[in-house]
């Protein structure tokens, strides 16, 4: 099961963006962990993963949205069922706009996992920074968005 360690502020005048890193926070310390509750932080209908950085060929960047649960799921499952070890997670900064509904974290993680089957039964141990969007509505995820070094992560996996 992961952790999750705060360092940034989570100081704001509203009380809505105050919740939202609240659930942000829980978000990071259920990776590998309890899957179910993790689900319950989403919005009920259409949740959404963004994954930049899909093409093969980096010149031809492009973002791939993971909408519904079923793409959702098929995204997060893999990673909470195959993947057994430390993923832990620190949120350095919360940068909260004019829109409470939208936060952006800037993380970094210590990954030391065996990863199942699907992922080729490989060692994976890394860390990384990344910067992430999340989307609110009603206080529930409604979309997620995560930046990092791809090139990096793939060094470190052997792809």
């Amino acid at each position: 099961m992961g952790k999750v360690t705060v360092s940034a502020s989570m100081s704001t005048k509203s009380d809505i963006a105050k919740k939202n890193m609240e659930t942000i926070a829980e978000f990071f310390s259920l990776y590998l962990g309890d899957k179910q509750k993790f689900y319950s932080l989403w919005i009920d209908d259409e949740p959404a993963v963004l994954t930049p950085f899909t093409a093969a060929d980096v010149a031809v960047c492009r973002v791939a949205v993971q909408a519904g649960w079923d793409k959702v799921k098929a995204f997060w499952d893999p990673i909470f069922d195959q993947f057994f070890g430390k993923f832990d997670w620190y949120i350095d900064e919360f940068i909260v706009g004019e829109d409470p509904n939208t936060i952006i974290t800037r993380s970094h993680s210590d990954i030391d996992v065996t990863t199942g089957a699907a992922w080729g039964n490989k060692h994976l141990k890394y860390s990384a920074t990344y910067l992430q969007i999340f989307k609110f509505v009603g206080g529930k995820v409604k979309s997620f968005e995560e930046y990092y070094d791809t090139a990096f992560l793939n060094s470190q996996y052997g792809a």
